[in-house]
């Protein structure tokens, strides 16, 4: 039956949970509930019902200022099944879960055959989240985090939030909130990225709440962004130039590549490049300053997916010769994607507060970014408001969950060792490995075989077992190939 016949007439829905159980707030608390009304493009209506659940921003008071938590739910095109709804926990922290709606509209739409999609996003994510435009509007070139911009923002939020209340732990209540007043009983996890952080802190307070668990970029709860991004970031760039040595084309192409690396590497250590903006009219002298740390911080950032990887030869060998036209023509346009006071709230009482001036030494030197971005996130850190984290906040997942973990080997953000160090904290976790897939699953359309991670997760769900997925799929993955100069 599809979902339009099975929600017409098409007129607003209050949900309410019926009940609490085992890993819900504790009796006496009133039950949340949610209006939900038809809110998808006009060719599909009813495919995407929204709605909000309003929570306490802080759950210690039950007098004190709320704060809504946005919700979409695309609703299930077959009957539901055990397992009602997938929750997907997106990354960041700070990005939008309702980013993916038009996933689920289109090509990941099976994902819907049997379950509620839901799109939650966290707490401090939308339209009145705790955006920072003086932080968001930096070009891509510009330094992170400068302290007068860290001020602005940190003075305008505290206005109107309180910052300590914007962490993972209050963020897996409101999961578990948006779940009664939806009236789910049991959920299916899909998580990226901050979102498996964050899946793993909902599992440790609610195990019985979840199904199944399908991880993608996965972190542990103790790591501390951004301490091992140059590290992380370097071993991938290293695997980088080792597959295009190993390559035909890429290595016919570019047969000095890490000459290439260093020769670039020592001009931007000499002094910033000026270059030309592509696209600027005549008549019209647009240029841009290339600086050592925020190039390297851009070229990091380029590394997300394994497409985006098979073109830094190319603009690397173009860079060394005096070209940087497709260097800029691959850097995002528009603001960020972070909601960077979610950001800074979350990472500055989870991760900076727990970095040593002495780790970061160990973990930089000899990187291409150096302690460029770890120093900068430290200084932002100093002035931002943050709460004390208990120890027990950082000990592993362990519940009796099926989790089924997937890790790119190419990933320049959580490396495979954090995804096996996860899953042997969890008896029933199965990690498989990708080779060359990085940290994002965003080109995966470029590569031959794409469709395999959807169909392990959809294989997840159907079974309740991360043993019995079929992974024989990963075998018959390609990458796309390398980008080469003609």
């Amino acid at each position: 039956m599809r979902n339009s016949d099975r929600l017409a007439p098409v007129v607003p829905i209050v949900v309410a949970a019926c009940c609490w159980v085992l890993g819900s707030p504790a009796l006496g608390v009133d039950l949340p509930k949610i209006r939900l009304e038809p809110c998808g493009p006009p060719e599909a209506r009813q495919d995407v019902l929204c709605g909000s659940v309003s929570v306490l921003e802080n759950p210690q008071r039950p007098a004190g200022r709320r704060i809504g938590i946005r919700v979409e739910v695309l609703p299930a095109l077959e009957g539901l099944r055990s397992g009602g709804a997938m929750f997907h926990l997106e990354g960041g922290p700070g990005i939008p879960a309702t980013g993916a709606r038009d996933f689920y509209l289109g090509p990941g739409r099976d994902y819907r055959r049997g379950r509620d999609v839901v799109l939650l996003d966290q707490r401090g994510v939308g339209s009145d989240g705790l955006h920072c435009p003086a932080l968001e509007n930096r070009g891509p070139l510009d330094d992170d985090y400068t302290p007068a911009a860290v001020t602005e923002c940190r003075l305008a939020l505290e206005r109107r939030a309180d910052l300590t209340q914007y962490g993972t732990w209050n963020s897996a209540g409101d999961i578990d909130l948006v779940r009664a007043a939806l009236g789910y009983e049991r959920i299916e996890v899909w998580a990226l990225s901050y979102g498996t952080k964050l899946a793993q802190v909902y599992i440790k307070r609610f195990p019985k709440r979840v199904r199944t668990a399908f991880f993608l970029g996965t972190t542990p709860i103790d790591f501390q962004p951004p301490l091992f991004h140059a590290a992380n970031a370097q071993r991938a760039l290293d695997e980088v130039f080792f597959d295009c040595q190993s390559d035909r084309a890429c290595r016919s192409a570019y047969p000095d590549l890490r000459g290439d690396w260093q020769r670039l590497l020592t001009r931007l250590d000499s002094a910033p490049v000026r270059v030309a903006i592509p696209g600027a009219g005549k008549g019209e002298e647009k240029t841009a300053e290339i600086r050592r740390g925020p190039f390297a911080e851009a070229l990091r950032n380029l590394m997300s997916t394994t497409a985006q990887q098979r073109r830094l030869p190319l603009l690397i060998h173009s860079a060394a010769l005096g070209d940087f036209a497709p260097f800029l023509g691959a850097l995002r346009a528009g603001p960020s994607q972070f909601t960077e006071g979610l950001y800074l709230s979350v990472t500055c009482a989870e991760g900076a507060a727990r970095i040593a001036a002495a780790d970061v030494g160990p973990v930089t030197t000899g990187t291409f970014l150096g302690s460029y971005r770890v120093t900068g996130e430290l200084s932002a850190c100093g002035q931002w408001p943050r709460r004390t984290v208990a120890d027990d906040f950082f000990a592993p997942a362990t519940a009796d969950v099926p989790v089924l973990i997937v890790s790119g080997d190419a990933d320049a953000v959580t490396p495979p060792s954090w995804a096996a160090r996860v899953c042997a904290a969890l008896p029933r976790c199965r990690l498989i490995r990708v080779p060359h897939l990085a940290h994002g699953p965003f080109d995966l359309d470029a590569w031959t075989g794409g469709d395999c991670l959807d169909r392990l997760a959809m294989d997840l769900y159907r079974s309740g077992s991360a043993e019995a997925v079929d992974a024989n799929c990963v075998t018959k993955m390609a990458p796309p190939p390398f980008a080469v100069a003609p």
